[in-house]
């Protein structure tokens, strides 16, 4: 009789074990996939805030360099003097003449880079009107009427192959912004360029024609279509394009 109760026991007891190990097995996979996830994600989150940070930090900097530049007279390290912007929007605002009289002064013959094709198209009258205006209101402050900015914030796009070459790095640049150091005719640039807000495809495309075809410069216009391009393909972007993963120096 005693032989019963012993062989069900002795029955019950894998079942229980494997039961537990069965247990144990989950919890410990469990863990390790935490582990895992929690490694994974942390240098992601880490980066992301040290780049945040890195850009607020950068911003603050530009916009400290700019507002001394912007707002104070002085000279330019090419010897010619430099009035505050509200100084010189109000001259141009009492006479729009100055403007282009400021052009023909500083249009002064520079090496023609090389443009995207091999063959030289020049733009219409009409899309160098609208990109004049395009530039008057979004880009003169910092680039200056002569297109050779203000250093050390802001570079010169008078003759330098950012400008002329690869015509989907500007368009980047004003959809987005650019920030990190690069060199511009040998002077090192590490400011921010901030997205240019309000501007239509079009808009762009006139500006980026305009630019291409004065200061000196000599490339090839610019189109909507190619705007419209760049913009779609980079339609999740929400951070400024960097010069170093731009592969620009």
């Amino acid at each position: 009789m005693s032989e019963h109760p012993s062989n069900g026991s002795r029955a019950l007891l894998p079942g229980q074990v494997k039961s537990w190990l069965g247990i144990v097995a989950f919890v410990l996979v469990a863990v390790a996939v935490l582990a895992f996830a929690f490694v994974a994600i942390r240098p992601a989150t880490n980066s992301d805030r040290d780049r945040r940070t890195a850009q607020k930090a950068l911003r603050a900097d530009t916009e400290s360099k700019a507002k001394a530049l912007l707002t104070a007279p002085a000279k330019n390290a090419d010897g010619s003097y430099r009035l505050p912007v509200a100084d010189a929007m109000a001259v141009i605002a009492a006479n729009p003449k100055v403007l282009s009289d400021m052009r023909k002064s500083a249009a002064v013959p520079a090496p023609a880079p090389a443009s995207d094709s091999a063959a030289f198209v020049k733009a219409d009258d009409e899309q160098m009107k609208r990109g004049l205006a395009v530039y008057s209101r979004t880009c003169i402050a910092c680039h200056q009427p002569t297109g050779k900015g203000l250093a050390p914030v802001f570079p010169s796009i008078a003759g330098v192959p950012i400008v002329n070459g690869d015509t989907t790095l500007p368009i980047k640049f004003i959809l987005h912004g650019l920030m990190g150091p690069v060199t511009v005719d040998g002077v090192t640039y590490n400011s921010m360029m901030p997205p240019v807000a309000g501007v239509s495809d079009q808009d762009i495309a006139d500006v980026l024609t305009y630019v291409r075809q004065s200061f000196g410069n000599k490339s090839n216009p610019v189109t909507a279509d190619q705007v419209k391009a760049v913009r779609a393909a980079n339609a999740a972007r929400t951070a400024p394009w960097n010069t170093a993963e731009l592969g620009l120096k």
